[in-house]
């Protein structure tokens, strides 16, 4: 019997017997493809990793235009059908069950939304008509066809959103819902095409086929004065008998407030949305699933126990770790590969229209593959460098049977993740490298600390390839895409790169400067840090605003909310000059310029040039020689962990 009993006990959702109490809630894995065996591989591999229940995302209702072509399953189109029967089979091979997730994304231009009064922004800054009556009624049929389309897949339930102000939202929602008829006004009449596509479903499946609905239960984000309209739209779903489970959510609407959609690793705690579960649980006896950046089985499990939910649910734990529950369940927690919460290898790619991913986990969509290859010929393989690039390299080539050294210059391992591990809020970085360290020791990997690469070094230990990762360090010259010549006075003794303050303990004085033009999370992060250690931090950039470059996942106002009142911020302003005792800013608007005066220290954070000289050095040795990793093309920005990552497990799979 599981430690985690509550979370690893059975339970019923309407008449589906579900194995345990891990819900794998629909997240959109775009860029598999629909149907093809990457797609179903990733499905089948968290099925067999433990999840009790799963969804398969964003379903189109309706034609989707909007949308790019092959992202989602076309839940109208009976063609679409076979697509979905070849991943329920593969959820069903090893005892999950699974349901299809019909959504109704509004993302046909030629159509209208439910009230012309509110602005929709979701996939475009538009405001289109109010839907006619019978357009409400083409809608609500929609549904119950996809739900059919999806039980004659062999799906085990259906299950639909009405929550964020999107799709179905925008009717239930008092500020998006400004209809007079009989689909507005009222919350019962707010409520009516729900209702109504619910009784269209019931009618077409089986009484074994279960409806769940997604509810943003409190939309106090949105500017609702609490949760008892969110309490009152589950009592009246209750009140049908034909819904069989409710998975409640407190979230705003995409975009602008996509940091409550996806927790990030700021937040520092598990459970988002258990506040707003717990009291729909009060008010209803219809099984409550909820969550919110679930980490730990510990706390899934005391949720439970404490009535907060019925069951908890997961997306990017199992992204992470396709293994996460069965770990959980045989208490296995060193062993979980845990997602750290920066969304970039995730979310943030489909906001540029990329296959969807993971930092921490290259192998998505590679499941159905299974386990590495063994390597037809078995090599020592030197690797330089001990970032994430460099350990992910080292892993696979172990894997696939090479003998693999690591020659780390400094004295830990970790390179630029284990820099920003140090930062506030993104501590949750630390465990790819404590993971990737676990995994290299069960292999018996040699990494040697304080033992710098050079050509020298590495042709004495006579091996058969190198892989050079020796990565990238932020410029001292402060040059950036934004001031290419750099900063004048850059060479004094007192002004410092990251990696000397963070990782080498560069002594700083009391007021200090933090230029930081990389639009990221670092630069803010050292004024942060610094400000929590009593110094004077003044912040300055040529951007508009902290950390442009994670806009799109709101974490752009998580940071200056934390950043702002405990720095002095100087936007769109650059530096002209550093000396001895002052630096000289101009704002790169109005052209004015300002000399903060009695400057100790000036922290650059401006741009990574890749540390390449051991390749060049090789070149033409007579040795196999790759590089990768930011030494290959540094990043100042996103994505910087997962392409590293990435590219390390290339490079090892290519040995």
């Amino acid at each position: 019997m599981s430690k985690y009993a509550n979370m690893f006990s059975p339970i019923k959702l309407g008449r589906l017997e579900i194995k345990n109490r891990v819900f794998m809630s629909p997240h959109g894995m775009v860029g598999l493809g629909i149907g093809t065996d990457k797609q179903v591989g990733y499905f089948e591999a968290r099925a067999k990793g433990g999840a009790g229940m799963m969804v398969i995302a964003s379903c189109q209702v309706v034609p989707a235009p909007l949308v790019p072509p092959g992202w989602f399953i076309e839940a109208y189109n009976p063609e679409h059908i076979p697509a979905i029967r070849r991943i329920v089979d593969a959820a069903h091979k090893h005892g999950a069950k699974i349901a299809v997730q019909g959504v109704w994304m509004m993302a046909d231009p030629a159509t209208a939304q439910p009230s012309g009064i509110a602005p929709h922004t979701v996939l475009s800054d538009s405001q289109p008509r109010s839907m006619t009556t019978a357009e409400v009624e083409e809608l609500i049929e929609a549904h119950a066809v996809a739900a059919l389309h999806a039980q004659e897949a062999g799906a085990d339930g259906f299950e639909f959103p009405i929550s964020g102000g999107a799709g179905l939202g925008s009717f239930t929602s008092e500020f998006y819902n400004q209809r007079t008829d009989k689909y507005g006004g009222s919350l019962e009449n707010r409520m009516r095409a729900i209702v109504e596509i619910v009784e269209a479903i019931r009618r077409r499946v089986s009484p074994d086929f279960a409806i769940g609905i997604a509810v943003n239960a409190d939309e106090s984000t949105l500017g609702a004065a609490g949760i008892d309209d969110g309490v009152a739209q589950c009592k009246i779903l209750e009140a049908t008998g034909m819904v069989d489970w409710l998975r409640i959510t407190a979230r705003g609407q995409k975009p602008q407030m996509t940091q409550y959609h996806y927790p990030s690793s700021y937040l520092e705690q598990e459970g988002t949305h258990l506040d707003a579960a717990a009291a729909v649980k009060k008010a209803v006896k219809l099984p409550v699933v909820s969550g919110g950046r679930i980490m730990t089985p510990a706390f899934a499990d005391q949720a439970i126990a404490d009535g907060r939910c019925d069951m908890v649910f997961v997306a990017r734990s199992v992204i992470a770790d396709p293994e996460w529950p069965n770990k959980c369940r045989d208490d296995r927690l060193t062993e979980i590969r845990a997602c750290i919460g920066d969304l970039e290898g995730c979310f943030l790619r489909s906001c540029f229209g990329q296959a969807v991913g993971c930092t921490v986990n290259p192998d998505i969509g590679y499941e159905y593959l299974g386990d590495v290859e063994p390597a037809a010929q078995p090599r020592h393989v030197v690797i330089a460098g001990a970032g994430p690039a460099g350990l992910q390299a080292a892993l696979v080539a172990a894997q696939r049977g090479h003998k693999v050294t690591v020659l780390e210059k400094s004295d830990q391992i970790g390179g630029h993740v284990t820099l920003q591990a140090m930062l506030p809020g993104l501590s949750d970085r630390a465990d790819i490298v404590r993971w990737l360290k676990l995994q290299l020791d069960k292999l018996g990997v040699e990494v040697r600390l304080n033992t710098e690469a050079t050509a020298q070094s590495v042709a004495a230990l006579a091996p058969d390839a190198v892989l050079v990762a020796t990565g990238a360090r932020y410029s001292k010259t402060g040059a950036s895409k934004n001031q290419l010549t750099g900063v004048k006075g850059a060479q004094w003794e007192h002004v410092f790169t990251p990696e000397e303050v963070m990782l080498e303990h560069a002594r700083l004085g009391k007021r200090i400067v933090v230029y930081d033009n990389t639009s990221y999370e670092v630069g803010p992060g050292i004024a942060e840090y610094l400000a929590s250690k009593g110094k004077e931090v003044v912040f300055v950039t040529m951007d508009a605003a902290m950390a442009m470059s994670v806009t799109e996942l709101g974490l752009n106002k998580v940071i200056a909310k934390r950043v702002i009142p405990k720095v002095t911020f100087l936007p769109s302003t650059e530096i002209r000059e550093i000396t001895p005792a002052d630096v000289r800013v101009r704002n790169v608007f109005t052209g004015e310029e300002t000399v903060l005066d009695a400057i100790d220290s000036t922290v650059l954070v401006t741009s990574k040039p890749p540390q390449e000289a051991l390749y060049h050095a090789l070149l033409g040795s007579g040795i196999d020689v790759r590089i990768i990793g930011d030494a290959r093309e540094a990043r100042w920005s996103v994505f910087a962990t997962d392409e590293a990552i990435k590219d390390g497990r290339r490079a090892a799979l290519a040995l």
